[in-house]
């Protein structure tokens, strides 16, 4: 006899005997899942009206139901389609904006959109002709231009000032594209290209912030000076996570960022009530949580894709290659760079700041009494004046002092 050899398992023709064994297990799941919850029904009215045991055990078990309706193999097909179904009542197209007052004009400047890489992003300048350096501001999560309506129009006051919407927030588009600290710093460098074209100093709150700083290191050529208030580092959980951990870690983010659970989310987090509370945690007190404030972060949150932009961004935020360490992106900035921390944050501990004091030399800090997370907003007068300050002294002086300094206002 000859021997035959043995010809390895071609798995792939069994592929769609799987992915069929696997849908028709799912559904009759789902026939299980309708009897057991009619079961729980007609046992629960059969002697009279259900008791609390009978009508907890009844939502148990639809809610149990919902679940494995959700673990269809099908289910991002299934959600997708649900969105879509429901999108014209809680999404609002974009509206034809009314010619701006004299007062919007002063505040939020000439606003307009600009195309990069085939979609829009909203911009807005307010042109100084005496300005020796731009300024350009970018928001943090959940931002926008108006954001820094208190200090765009001082700022601009001494210099030409810029603000955009990056991709995903605020009137830019937001396509489902993957969202990362390198495509922010690419569109911004591109707006800084097409709008600007001179050297400037960049401003940015949170993960704007961070967004600023990565230009800074990456395009040198663009900045005279980096301005931070608040500068999350969102690389370094993953880098001291031990690494036995992180498999495990992954496997529950996945299971938090999965878009079954986060479009239903979406659409609880920017109820008014839900936006008061989160706003109320980045800010240390209650006065500048006004109403003008909250219709600026709810705003985008109504317009199209707003969605979809969401889930999107906050499954890249969970993702380690996100971002750069802020180690790495510190240390390789050349210019002068002013770090602005409210005392009371409580997204990111202040002690942070002094961490970051070891990596640039040329970084100073400023720590703010009664300020959380958004100083900017919260305490424009003192935030305006020490950019104000820096600027002249530090980024226009022909002799800039390169000594730390640490500065408790």
């Amino acid at each position: 006899m000859t021997s035959q050899t043995m010809q390895p398992i071609d798995f792939q023709r069994f592929r769609p005997f799987i992915e069929q064994f696997k849908t028709d297990l799912w559904e009759f799941g789902n026939l299980a899942w309708l009897f057991a919850i009619a079961d729980r029904i007609l046992t629960a009215f059969s002697k009279g009206l259900p008791t609390a045991i009978d009508l907890t055990q009844i939502f148990v078990t639809s809610f149990l139901a919902v679940g494995w309706l959700l673990l269809s193999p099908r289910s991002d097909a299934i959600v997708l389609k649900l969105y879509d179904l429901f999108r014209p009542i809680f999404s609002q197209p974009l509206s034809k904006p009314a010619p701006p007052s004299i007062a919007q004009l002063q505040r939020f400047g000439y606003q307009q959109t600009f195309p990069w890489r085939g979609w829009k992003v909203h911009h807005t300048i307010l042109p100084n002709p005496r300005s020796q350096v731009p300024v350009i501001f970018v928001h943090g999560f959940g931002g926008s231009i108006g954001h820094w309506r208190q200090n765009m129009s001082v700022l601009s006051k001494y210099h030409s000032v810029y603000a955009l919407d990056l991709m995903g927030f605020g009137a830019s588009d937001k396509p489902d594209v993957h969202y990362s600290i390198d495509l922010w710093t690419d569109q911004l460098y591109e707006f800084w290209q097409s709008c600007v074209g001179k050297p400037v100093i960049l401003v940015g709150n949170s993960i704007g912030s961070l967004i600023c700083a990565a230009t800074a290191a990456k395009h040198p050529e663009m900045v005279r000076g980096v301005a931070m208030i608040s500068l999350p580092d969102t690389a370094s959980h993953h880098e001291t996570m031990p690494a036995i951990v992180r498999p495990i870690v992954r496997l529950i983010q996945a299971v938090f960022i999965s878009s079954w659970l986060l479009y239903p989310l979406f659409y609880l987090l920017r109820h008014p009530r839900i936006i008061r509370r989160w706003v109320s945690l980045a800010y240390a007190g209650q006065e500048a949580i006004t109403d003008e404030l909250l219709e600026i972060l709810a705003k985008p949150a109504r317009e199209r894709d707003s969605a979809r932009a969401f889930c999107a961004i906050l499954k890249a935020m969970t993702h380690p290659k996100f971002s750069p360490s802020v180690r790495s992106i510190l240390s390789n900035i050349q210019t002068p760079v002013l770090l602005l921390w409210g005392k009371q944050d409580r997204m990111i501990p202040a002690g942070s700041a002094h961490q970051f004091l070891k990596y640039n030399p040329n970084l100073r800090l400023v720590e703010l009494d009664n300020a959380g997370h958004c100083a900017h907003d919260e305490c424009p007068d003192r935030v305006n004046a020490e950019l104000v300050n820096w600027i002249q002294t530090e980024v226009l002086d022909p002799n800039p002092r390169t000594k730390i300094l640490i500065h408790r206002a």
